[in-house]
């Protein structure tokens, strides 16, 4: 019986060693020379994703795991290359595949594990901090965490699940999604074909756009105030609603922001181009 019960300490004591909180800020580092017109797209189920300009064609992207109830190896990281498309992604157990489909994210585990003594579910986290040529566009994904974006020439996705996303000094098509979090956009320009499409279900969006951008506006919030300094038609000189649409000029592109709980504002950029 004392020999069990040493035994069953010793188990004890080895799982808890291997759950031990901790962060490894430089996990994963890698470089390669990109040329413009490629695409790269970065898939987390959890954690942070910083892009920022690069100085030139060289795309850098660092990787850093913190857990506090797991392992370093329960996060490890992984390229895939498919012609002009990159993706670059945080992977875990149950992971899914790193490509265009069959990403999922991080496992919560499942109820078996939750009832388990020797509990395997892992908390751990995984961040990207990028540079990135401004002539390459971005993909930037995660599920729990944030995505900011400054200084992407080519066009920009960014999404989570539950963060704030913020795209800043960046020009090309634009998609910016959260659930559960405030977006925050400063748009340096856009081509005539290119859609802006920002959305979020409980939080604040915030935009600045170049002050000749046309197109056709819808500006909503459920529950919640629109406000807009933009030529719109229906727009009453900065006060507030809960929609505003309307055409300005001539072009068809779609303009589009929309929270279900916050508010919606948009300003003029005063020294963009169009």
């Amino acid at each position: 019986m004392r020999y069990r019960a040493h035994a069953s300490l010793g188990v004890l004591l080895l799982a808890a060693a291997c759950n031990r909180p901790g962060s490894d800020q430089n996990a994963f580092r890698w470089s390669t020379e990109v040329p413009a017109g490629t695409a790269v797209h970065f898939r987390d189920g959890a954690g942070d994703i910083t892009v920022r300009r690069a100085a030139n064609q060289q795309l850098t992207v660092n990787g850093g795991r913190r857990w506090r109830r797991g392992r370093a190896k329960d996060v490890q990281f992984q390229v895939v290359r498919n012609g002009n498309d990159i993706f670059v992604c945080a992977m875990w157990s149950g992971s899914g595949k790193c490509g265009a489909s069959g990403y999922k994210g991080r496992s919560t585990g499942g109820l078996l594990n939750m009832f388990s003594l020797f509990h395997r579910g892992s908390d751990a986290s995984a961040d990207f901090v990028v540079e990135l040529p401004s002539n390459v566009s971005v993909d930037a994904r995660t599920s729990n965490g944030s995505v900011d974006i400054d200084g992407s020439a080519a066009g920009v996705i960014a999404r989570s699940t539950n963060g704030n996303v913020t795209a800043m000094n960046v020009s090309g098509p634009i998609a910016l999604i959260t659930t559960n979090g405030n977006v925050g956009v400063s748009v340096d320009s856009v081509a005539d074909a290119d859609s802006i499409r920002i959305s979020t279900t409980n939080g604040n969006i915030r935009a600045e756009f170049p002050p000749a951008l046309q197109g056709r506006f819808d500006l909503s919030a459920v529950n919640g105030m629109v406000h807009s300094n933009l030529p719109l038609p229906s727009a009453q000189s900065g006060k507030s609603t809960r929609r505003i649409q309307g055409q300005v000029g001539t072009l068809a592109r779609l303009v589009r922001l929309h929270t279900m709980n916050g508010m919606v504002s948009v300003t003029a950029r005063a020294t963009a181009e169009q």
